[in-house]
């Protein structure tokens, strides 16, 4: 999106548009935001002044960026979750957490600007004081233990080529197997398989865990090594697409969709909802929260609650005991 020609378009003073400008630069070449991230903020930025530009009467300004207040903000923010007739980024309601993404946008532009000049120190008390929306709870989407052997079967079957097969499985197993993300399997390397017993995991946040492998996980990562035509390189990761360049995550949600179509499962299912379904059958077979936790590489317990609350125990004597699925397979 030109958001250069969409602010001008929307008549904003020119002066705020450059700052606009200059906060996207920021964003991108000093705190280093991904793509998705950087495109995110700027369009709930560009959401946020246009809507004042139509709140407010006459041209908004820089100063009347300074001179924000409550009302203006929750304006904003309520007018985020309805439908829209008006020139403006967002045309259906906003999620409450991409509302409250929206805010963290918002907050991270008015604490740039207090930076180059303390008349926007008001305008950034203005919004700690708004109240993030919340997230309604949502138990995670998991498959049933009976449904694991025909899925990882099927998956298996979505290529001819017999690597690919192999590739396929040793992924989902560190999915359902290990709780990891998607991303987290894909940048595995050639160093981390030396010793199978443990993977040591780089998370979110640069969170480091180390998660047990169980053997049903072992030897699906064993077969794929042996049967992989192309040669490890020290740093890159093990898997690898059809033609040698590295596997993308889309590449496997593709075969993993093929699959679920296949079974006729929901389209809950996902490379994530995998991981869920790795914590939540720990937990029906007698699991821990805190267990979970470590496993999973959350920071905090109040992230790894949206399970269900049991009892403590061992973590690597749970682990390994109670995940009778992986056991049979």
């Amino acid at each position: 999106m030109k958001f250069l020609d969409l602010l001008e378009s929307n008549k904003l003073d020119r002066n705020l548009i450059i700052e606009f400008e200059e906060w996207r630069n920021y964003l991108k070449n000093i705190k280093g935001f991904s793509l998705n991230t950087h495109n995110s903020y700027s369009y709930d930025l560009a959401d946020f002044l246009i809507f004042l530009n139509n709140y407010q009467s006459g041209k908004l300004t820089l100063k009347a960026i300074s001179e924000l207040n409550l009302q203006a903000l929750r304006a904003w923010i309520s007018d985020l979750s309805q439908n829209r007739n008006y020139n403006n980024i967002y045309k259906k309601p906003l999620s409450a957490r991409s509302r409250r993404r929206a805010i963290s946008s918002l907050k991270n532009f008015l604490i740039f600007l207090k930076k180059k000049s303390a008349s926007f120190e008001n305008a950034l008390n203005q919004i700690l004081l708004i109240k993030n929306p919340r997230i309604p709870k949502s138990l995670p989407k998991s498959i049933n233990e009976e449904q694991i052997v025909d899925l990882v079967n099927e998956l298996s079957k979505i290529s001819s080529k017999k690597w690919i097969k192999k590739r396929n499985k040793a992924i989902f197993y560190l999915l359902y197997g290990c709780g990891l993300r998607i991303n987290e399997a894909l940048n595995l390397k050639k160093i981390d398989t030396n010793d199978l017993s443990f993977l040591n995991i780089m998370g979110k946040g640069g969170k480091e865990r180390s998660v047990p492998v169980l053997d049903t996980v072992k030897n699906a990562l064993n077969e794929y090594l042996s049967e992989l035509p192309y040669k490890l390189e020290e740093g890159k990761s093990i898997f690898f697409g059809d033609r040698g360049s590295p596997l993308k995550a889309s590449s496997f949600q593709r075969d993993l969709k093929n699959a679920r179509l296949n079974l006729g499962l929901p389209k809950t299912l996902t490379p994530h909802s995998l991981r869920h379904s790795f914590a939540t059958h720990i937990l029906k077979n007698g699991g821990d929260l805190r267990t979970i936790q470590e496993l999973l590489g959350h920071s905090s317990l109040s992230t790894t609650q949206i399970y269900t609350e049991v009892g403590d125990t061992s973590l690597e004597k749970t682990y390994r005991e109670n995940n009778p699925s992986l056991k049979k397979s």
